[in-house]
């Protein structure tokens, strides 16, 4: 009798979510009740989280109720990961996946037991993945580091520039703008004006070509000339990652931050930047990509040639593949998974940076307040609802003392600025600027 009665009140509750979200008071506190699994098993749950569907009625509703936002939250990140590793874009799909992977972690409840949420779902997702579809699980458990995992610490932004050799051994680059170029004939590299024979660090006659690293701070720069003679000009707070010499059939390199590639042509090894979800594979050619980790998006900027962005699906199955070809820019979207292609007459702002320039034109507040925070190494805080978004256009010389950015953006943006050590403290906005066109 019991059972029976739990059934009927789980069937009521599979009423339609959007007249619970409209019902009176009572049914509305019902639907407060509801755990993490049952909010993951409503439709039109799903279809506001995917698709935007009564977008209002769902944020007056969270409005009202701020203390079921959280829940709200965690089922949310769990659909988009869905969305993002099985390339599912319609309700019922993300529902079927989800219940097949609760079914099978119900089994093995006991195991998991000690493991917090987001783990024990990945684990279970995971396994069933392994079930499913047998050795593809393997591509699964590297995709997300997309083959390779930096051995530097996680964030750029503070610390000494530096190399950091296969061996594990670093190397300090001690000018603001240091150059590094390597010789895969000599087994050398030379970093300034130091010469480092790699043989002695790695060992004589080593087969295996490990990854180097180059982790670059914020308030610093470097330029790099590879084995195969491409040039790589890397930004404030960026990492790559990349071998002595290239001896596969492609020439792959890691990102993580900004740089500007002037890639050697060679038809016969194809040059590819993996950054992120994100790959950029050239023949020879010259573009920049932004892969910041805490930026929302990963644009990619062709100047010359032709590049082929690719965002991989799932477990490696194939990819979506974009040519872009001169004065265009990919953008892919970390949260929606989704990657546009835009013509962009003003490609050449891009990589204004690698001349010691910031131009900008009817970009945001925010964004270029964004990149002095990289090339300054410093904090830029703004009161709360604070205009932003305003759009602005101009040209900052990166040579020039902190003051004197500022003083320009304050002309161009009419606000008020204090510099107190390493924070920039905006406090107000003196007055309302025409909107440029």
């Amino acid at each position: 009798m019991k059972k029976n009665l739990e059934k009927n009140v789980h069937k009521n509750r599979k009423c339609d979510f959007l007249k619970i979200l409209t019902a009176n008071n009572r049914m509305k506190q019902e639907f407060l009740a509801y755990s993490l699994e049952q909010l993951l098993e409503e439709k039109s749950f799903i279809a506001w989280v995917l698709h935007h569907e009564n977008e209002i009625e769902w944020e007056r509703f969270l409005g009202a109720n701020s203390g079921f936002r959280p829940k709200v939250n965690k089922a949310r990140e769990i659909i988009l990961f869905l969305r993002e590793k099985y390339d599912v874009l319609d309700e019922d799909s993300v529902l079927e996946v989800w219940k097949n992977i609760d079914k099978y972690d119900q089994q093995y409840k006991q195991k998991v037991r000690n493991l917090n949420f987001r783990r024990r779902f990945s684990w279970a997702a995971s396994i069933l993945i392994l079930i499913s579809m047998g050795t593809f699980g393997y591509l699964y458990l590297n995709e997300r580091n997309n083959g390779y995992q930096f051995v530097s610490p996680d964030s750029p932004k503070a610390g000494d520039a530096r190399m950091v050799l296969s061996t594990g051994e670093e190397i300090a680059l001690k000018k603001d703008n240091s150059t590094i170029t390597l010789n895969d004939v000599a087994d050398q590299v030379t970093v300034n004006d130091s010469i480092i024979d790699l043989k002695e660090k790695t060992g004589t006659g080593q087969q295996t070509v490990s990854m180097n690293e180059v982790v670059i701070p914020y308030g610093k720069k470097s330029e790099l000339l590879l084995a195969d003679g491409t040039k790589v000009w890397l930004n404030a707070g960026s990492r790559l990652a990349f071998p002595s010499r290239f001896t596969d059939d492609t020439r792959e390199v890691y990102l993580e931050g900004e740089a500007c590639f002037q890639v050697t042509r060679n038809e016969k090894h194809p040059f590819i930047v993996k950054a992120g979800n994100l790959d950029v594979k050239v023949l020879g050619t010259h573009f920049n990509v932004s892969a910041y980790s805490n930026d929302e998006t990963i644009e990619t900027v062709l100047l010359e040639g032709s590049v082929i962005v690719s965002k991989p699906k799932t477990f490696g199955l194939g990819k979506t593949d974009v040519v872009l070809t001169p004065r265009q820019k990919a953008s892919f979207f970390k949260e929606s998974s989704k990657l546009n292609v835009a013509n962009e007459p003003h490609a050449d702002l891009f990589i204004a940076w690698t001349y010691g320039w910031l131009e900008y034109y009817r970009e945001s507040l925010l964004s270029v307040l964004q990149k002095v925070e990289r090339y300054y190494n410093v904090e830029i805080h703004l009161p709360d609802n604070y205009p932003g978004g305003d759009r602005i256009s101009g040209k900052l010389d990166l040579k020039d003392s902190l003051e004197a950015v500022m003083v320009v953006l304050s002309d161009a943006s009419g606000f008020e600025f204090r510099i107190s050590g390493d924070k920039v403290l905006i406090e107000k906005k003196m007055k309302e600027l025409p909107m440029q066109k």
